[in-house]
């Protein structure tokens, strides 16, 4: 789905998303995001949207992942804002273009399932829905969403694509990349090493999005953020680690085949299988 209506399919879903962030905005949320009771207005006028808008389902090992692209930064923070910090208007970081969100409650599907109960002549949903809600995983689901802009703040002048294009490939990087951290989790939860980690899942933007895997490509991103993923004592070896990064994403370049390249999520998982960082 593309366009103006993604937000508002999805906030048949999410009704919590009718609530405009704001200080005094926590009651409203609270009854949306817990109880599935929206406000009487169902205003959207705090999003924007756009026709680029896109929610999409990426198939992966792990099962499907659900995307929401949300092509106007102020709407993406607004999104943020309501999902992630209770409707409250806190700052969200320029830094921050993607994040997923899990265990989130799909009121949409509650919806769904109540009608299919009661045309099927059920008469106790309240019951019925305490019955099913006990089940794990009833009723929640899991959803990134991305923003626009130059993945990990690379210019494209710093890359062999024009502006256009660079826009493009690093939603894809960004989109896949997230994906990547999601497929991580569902199968290997315990599995955790900060910055393999990021390695592996921009191996899979990559993949995904130019078809092939650019160390020097790789390095640019990690140059603008490794900050992010070094602990205090890491940190002062910050040009040891980054040293060490340039010699990592060389290997996996050199690994990188027809196979893996038309596969990046089992290559992810072989990468995860055999590390070549221990942090």
């Amino acid at each position: 789905m593309r366009g103006h209506e993604v937000i508002a399919t999805l906030a048949k879903r999410f009704p919590q998303l009718y609530v405009a962030p704001a200080v005094d905005a926590f009651e409203a949320y609270r009854l949306a995001a817990g109880r599935g009771v929206a406000p009487a207005d169902k205003s959207l006028s705090h999003f924007v949207t756009t026709e680029e808008d896109e929610l999409r389902v990426v198939d992966t090992p792990a099962g499907p992942v659900e995307v929401v692209y949300l092509a106007n930064r102020q709407d993406f923070e607004t999104f943020l804002q309501i999902i992630g910090h209770k409707a409250q208007p806190d700052p969200i970081l320029r830094s921050v273009g993607a994040i997923t969100y899990s265990g989130l409650a799909d009121w949409g599907e509650v919806a769904r399932q109540r009608e299919e109960y009661i045309a099927g002549g059920g008469t106790d949903w309240r019951t019925e829905f305490a019955r099913r809600a006990k089940v794990k995983g009833a009723f929640r689901i899991e959803i990134v969403i991305i923003s626009e802009g130059p993945y990990s703040n690379v210019s494209a002048e710093r890359t062999p694509y024009d502006s256009d294009t660079w826009l493009n490939i690093s939603r894809e990087i960004r989109l896949h990349h997230e994906c990547a951290h999601v497929v991580c989790r569902r199968t290997m939860p315990g599995d955790i090493l900060p910055i393999w980690d990021e390695v592996t899942a921009d191996v899979v933007g990559l993949l995904c999005a130019t078809q092939r895997y650019d160390a020097n490509l790789a390095m640019l991103f990690f140059n603008e953020r490794i900050a992010e993923y070094l602990n205090e004592e890491q940190a002062k070896r910050t040009d040891e680690i980054l040293a060490e990064l340039r010699d990592v994403c060389a290997r996996v370049e050199a690994q990188v085949g027809e196979e893996q390249t038309a596969h990046p999520f089992d290559f992810l998982l072989e990468l995860k299988r055999t590390p070549l960082l221990t942090y």
